[in-house]
């Protein structure tokens, strides 16, 4: 009996330690715990985001459930995103740092409390704020489109949506200052990486930095990292390499083969409200200036070859077009980091861009001031 009792004792003192091992910010381990009713299966899944802005993960474990609906586990994995899913529906995302005690108590028809992880609660302020922001500066301006009459109101119409674009940016601007403002060097600062763009290079290079400083050699660093380099390649005085996709009738056009005095590489999609009523300017554009040698290279990010046909039809698209009809996972999208459109560059006849992002009137003084 006394060597049952000293085995025993040496189980718990081992357990003991190793939980307390994961709750010091010297390993990489972190604790996940909780109570959870109307769960309908007897696990929850826990997986790894292995790239944010192709939202690919990896399932790395099955948290056991008992029938009470509590759940704990002890990980040993290096800080970085991960999900819960529950019921193989209901997703959580969690930024999760070394050294966390992540606990997570709820209904799961309700919104669940999770605490322990400051950095997840960054996530979460960040996720409000960006709602609150996208409200206030572009869904106010759709919503005052919607009231209007189709027919009566197409300028007024083109003014408002060429008004989204621009406060677009805007809220872009505000996420990138919230970021540098409020989350410092957390964890939480890669899934906000899905949204940035080279109009604010100068203020995520920072970010960047710090945050490379802090963990020189996480795996989310390097993918931080490699944004920052993206962003570089289609930044102004960068070279756009050669672009080669099927047009309409599924004939390989390249950049190189049709490119001008100055060309437009114009992203957009049939689905796309902004896009579509920037139509008629790029037509009043190309027929003014096509003959002095201004270009259209015309790539649509749409998944339906029906509608997209349909809108180059409807909208006198006649300069180049191309497209794969992958939507956002359009090889040349990924490559230059399309996340939002429309999106655009101006580039020169040795493939310089020498504007980006230019829109409405914009775009109609920066052309008219090539050629005149």
């Amino acid at each position: 009996m006394k060597l049952i009792n000293y085995l025993n004792f040496l189980t718990i003192l081992s357990l003991t330690l190793v939980l307390n091992g994961c709750t010091t910010e010297k390993n990489n381990s972190f604790i996940i715990s909780g109570s959870i009713s109307n769960l309908e299966t007897n696990y929850i899944l826990l997986s790894q985001v292995e790239d944010i802005q192709t939202k690919k993960a990896q399932i790395i474990d099955t948290l056991k459930v008992d029938k009470r609906g509590k759940f704990n586990a002890v990980y040993f994995l290096e800080p970085n995103i991960y999900n819960l899913t529950f019921n193989s529906k209901k997703t959580l995302q969690l930024a999760i740092n070394k050294g966390q005690h992540i606990k997570i108590n709820g209904n799961l028809n309700d919104d669940l409390i999770v605490s322990g992880s400051k950095d997840t609660q960054l996530l979460t302020d960040y996720e409000t704020f960006r709602k609150a922001s996208l409200k206030r500066l572009v869904t106010s301006v759709r919503d005052s489109i919607k009231g209007l009459n189709q027919e009566k109101n197409k300028q007024l119409i083109t003014e408002l949506r060429t008004l989204e674009v621009e406060n677009y940016k805007i809220h872009l601007k505000e996420l990138v200052q919230f970021v540098k403002d409020t989350m410092a060097t957390s964890i939480a600062i890669y899934p906000t990486s899905t949204r940035w763009n080279n109009e604010n290079l100068e203020t995520l290079n920072e970010i960047v930095t710090n945050f490379k400083d802090v963990y020189p050699n996480l795996e989310i660093t390097k993918k931080l990292i490699q944004k920052i380099e993206l962003l570089n390649r289609t930044s102004i005085g960068s070279k756009i390499s050669t672009i080669k996709m099927p047009n309409q009738t599924n004939k390989l056009i390249s950049l190189d083969s049709i490119k001008g005095d100055y060309t437009l590489i114009d992203f957009w999609a049939s689905w796309c409200p902004p896009c579509r009523a920037e139509s008629a300017l790029l037509n009043n554009l190309y027929k003014s200036y096509n003959a002095n040698g201004f270009e259209i290279y015309g790539i649509s990010l749409d998944s339906n070859k029906e509608r997209w046909l349909k809108a180059l039809k409807t909208d006198n698209r006649t300069w180049v077009n191309v497209s794969t009809v992958e939507g956002f996972k359009t090889p040349v999208a990924v490559e230059y980091g399309i996340t939002s459109l429309p999106t655009n560059y101006i580039i020169d006849k040795e493939g310089k861009i020498i504007a980006s992002n230019l829109h409405g009137e914009k775009l109609r003084d920066f052309i008219k001031k090539l050629y005149n």
